[in-house]
């Protein structure tokens, strides 16, 4: 098998490659004012989950087209947890200035705090990239999302200390700054993506193809939890398309 062919393994990896590095200048260039960070996060979350479903993609047409339609909302979320994590930052820093054994405990429930919140945050936006849900019910699902998928959770939060090892390593020598340029970001949300997706395509009833393996009545645009279709007698659905009809009809 010739090993350049545009559907071989090699290409298909350089090409998801690729798209990974584009995606991920896009969010470093879209997130400079900071406050669009949440929306550059929710388009780059956008793009990995048709590059997981091998869908065929025009990253930057689609990168600003998710991040123009999701910015409002995205946006009110990463200033929900941006001003959450300021305040449990600076609670860290000033129990760390006083230094009694009160100020120790505070520290460390504001850490145990601060990672928490940060796992929220990893559902969140994968969360309000995929479905139609009300702000607060975005962070009730990603909170529960968290607690039903411990191990699946913990491994997003290690897979993300990557992004803070490359935060550091520029601080320390400004030459690793072209690893954060090309997967400093993509690649820690690419490789979280790829633990939390089996469970939001379990959810659609969908798999890694994008194939539907669940009952026709499931509606993917609706909220995974709060609207989950209810299992209904087909005679009674069948009496209602009846209805349905004859009103159409009158």
């Amino acid at each position: 098998m010739n090993i350049f062919r545009y559907d071989s393994p090699l290409m298909q990896i350089l090409s998801r490659a690729a798209d990974l590095i584009w995606v991920n200048l896009l969010v470093l260039v879209c997130s400079i004012p900071v406050f669009t960070i949440g929306a550059s996060l929710s388009a780059m979350e956008n793009i990995i989950y048709k590059i997981l479903h091998n869908e065929d993609i025009r990253v930057t047409r689609e990168f600003f087209k998710a991040f123009a339609k999701n910015f409002k909302q995205a946006t009110v979320i990463w200033l929900i947890i941006m001003v959450i994590e300021s305040v449990l930052v600076y609670d860290v820093y000033y129990s760390r200035q006083i230094g009694t054994a009160f100020s120790e405990a505070m520290k460390t429930v504001a850490i145990v705090m601060f990672v928490l919140v940060y796992a929220v945050m990893l559902y969140a936006f994968p969360l309000q990239s995929h479905y139609y849900n009300k702000t607060k019910d975005i962070f009730k699902n990603a909170a529960i999302l968290c607690v039903v998928h411990p191990v699946r959770t913990v491994l997003m939060l290690v897979t993300q200390a990557a992004l803070f090892a490359v935060g550091f390593l520029i601080v320390i020598d400004y030459r690793f700054i072209p690893l954060l340029v090309s997967f400093g970001i993509s690649l820690p949300w690419y490789l979280c993506s790829c633990l939390h997706m089996p469970v939001f395509d379990k959810l659609d009833g969908i798999d890694r193809n994008g194939n539907k393996i669940a009952p026709d009545q499931y509606r993917k645009e609706e909220s995974v939890f709060g609207n989950e279709p209810e299992e209904t007698n087909p005679d009674a659905f069948d009496e209602e398309s009846n209805d349905s009809e004859e009103e159409e009809k009158t």
